[in-house]
């Protein structure tokens, strides 16, 4: 598959092949979509773009003014890094809501000059991709299948091993702290934060996600239907279930809560934790936020039944659960 930044020819150096598909060379700029004719032709489909020509290189006039006048991203990186007591000000005034409401129109009117999107079952634009409206899409095409190298006609015949890579750019040799102080706990918590909305759907594939209906739920925590939600709950005190494991309180086993959880393989079912998320047992820091907000739900269980001794299982559940969701949503929006 092809990645943004990792080809970038000019049009007018170019020498095609006869032999070769055309689009193997990329030659549409701008996210322009490339279509094959007969064997040495092609034709570049510039809709939407803002540009147009032979090769999506001629900027129309709004688009010529936009990219005229926008400023560079390390100059907005800067004034948002920058200045602390004037965005103190910005956000203690009227000019706070102002920009807010710049900001939030400024992204619709862009979303409309969004590009055809794809998705990885067809190779060309078709109807599943365009009528994908969940949160994954993918904006490049991919590569041609006859194309003589993996990313067109540039490059090695094979890609290099993913393993290889990953412990080559990405192992850490030096400890670099964060400038803001943040620490991987919060990568963490922003994830597991995301995954109650943006969920893969298992129906419809990869490329797709589930719609939930709300936004915060803490579906992730307690299902997001009402089966698992049941498969989930102790239905006593409002509690969900739970297992104690040297004296702590984790997620039940998978044979007590029959969820489907997806762990790497081998390990036993006996030793496998339910909870909300299928994927969260596949990284430690998924898994504790999990455990946490378990421990979290059943201690405010057991404040509410304190305070309020007549309130049954059900009444102290959907109580500690709207208790749980204001806790979840305050840290995502401070």
């Amino acid at each position: 598959r092809r990645a943004s930044g990792l080809l970038v020819i000019s049009v007018s150096d170019l020498c095609f092949s006869p032999t070769v598909n055309p689009c193997c060379y990329y030659p549409c700029q701008h996210q322009g979509i490339c279509v094959r004719f007969d064997l040495d032709r092609y034709q570049c489909d510039c809709t939407r773009m803002g540009y147009s020509g032979p090769n999506c290189t001629i900027p129309e006039l709004w688009t010529w003014l936009r990219t005229s006048l926008r400023p560079s991203p390390s100059f907005f990186h800067f004034q948002v890094t920058h200045g602390r007591w004037f965005w103190e000000f910005v956000n203690a005034t009227f000019i706070r809501d102002m920009l807010m409401r710049l900001v939030l129109t400024g992204g619709v009117f862009q979303s409309y000059l969004r590009p055809p999107t794809h998705n990885m079952a067809h190779d060309c634009i078709s109807w599943e991709s365009f009528s994908n409206v969940s949160y994954y899409t993918r904006i490049l095409p991919s590569v041609p299948q006859d194309c003589p190298t993996p990313i067109g006609t540039k490059g090695k015949k094979q890609l290099p091993d993913a393993e290889f890579l990953s412990r080559r750019f990405l192992l850490r040799r030096k400890f670099i702290p964060d400038p803001q102080g943040a620490n991987l706990m919060f990568a963490f918590f922003a994830q597991h934060f995301t995954h109650q909305f943006f969920k893969t759907s298992g129906k419809m594939g990869p490329g797709f996600t589930k719609a939930l209906g709300h936004g915060v739920d803490l579906s992730h925590v307690y299902g997001d239907n009402l089966e698992h939600q049941y498969h989930l709950r102790l239905f006593k005190d409002g509690k969900l279930k739970y297992q104690v494991l040297n004296g702590e309180m984790y997620p039940p086993s998978v044979e007590e809560a029959p969820m489907l959880m997806h762990y790497p393989r081998g390990v036993p079912s006996q030793t496998q934790m339910a909870t909300g998320q299928q994927v969260f047992r596949l990284l430690p820091g998924l898994m504790l936020y999990a455990t946490l907000w378990l421990r979290e739900h059943n201690r405010v269980c057991d404040l509410l039944k304190a305070e309020h001794s007549t309130w049954g299982d059900e009444q102290l559940f959907q109580t500690a659960r709207l208790i749980l969701i204001g806790e979840d949503s305050e840290p995502a929006t401070s």
